[in-house]
């Protein structure tokens, strides 16, 4: 005599098993949804009026720079958080009084670091030379833009003392 499964269909394991798996993919469809609507991307730009005329600004410094076949070196005193910036090579006709001097995360950022470079004394070399001072210096990779109103120079700082930054080097944002 053969024996019938007489439980209901609510009761048997395979219809839940089979309910259970398009359940929980919605489940986490749902969850992921949520998770993206409360956190925010930092490493997304939202497009503003103006970013595409900065873009090109920055390139045109860049070019200038190579033009002038500028190059520097730039020194952090990790102790006392002072950094000194040297122009080693490049024809400047009029080098300016002040310099900006940019650590840039790549990934965040509010971990950015922005100072102004003061024009100091020439080194014993006669070459012109800046210096700033960080309140903290950062740690950890970076990318490092020493930059005028006509010209900039980059490199990708990684917590060296020392820093030789050229135009169109990797770091160029």
């Amino acid at each position: 005599m053969v024996q019938e499964d007489t439980k209901p269909w609510y009761r048997q394991f395979w219809p839940w098993f089979v309910i259970a798996l398009p359940a929980s993919a919605v489940i986490a469809g749902f969850t992921t949804l949520w998770i993206a609507m409360q956190t925010t991307d930092s490493l997304v730009l939202v497009p503003e009026k103006g970013v595409r005329a900065e873009a090109d600004r920055q390139v045109a410094a860049a070019r200038l720079a190579s033009e002038l076949g500028l190059a520097a070196a730039v020194d952090i005193d990790s102790t006392t958080g002072v950094v000194r910036a040297v122009i080693l090579s490049g024809e400047l006709e009029e080098p300016p009084a002040t310099l900006e001097f940019e650590m840039s995360h790549p990934a965040f950022a509010d971990r950015d670091r922005q100072i102004m470079l003061n024009k100091a004394m020439p080194d014993a070399d006669g070459n012109p030379v800046w210096v700033g001072h960080f309140v903290s210096i950062p740690e950890g990779r970076y990318y490092a833009v020493l930059k005028s109103s006509d010209w900039r120079l980059s490199a990708e700082w990684n917590g060296d003392a020392a820093l030789t930054l050229r135009s169109g080097s990797d770091g160029t944002r």
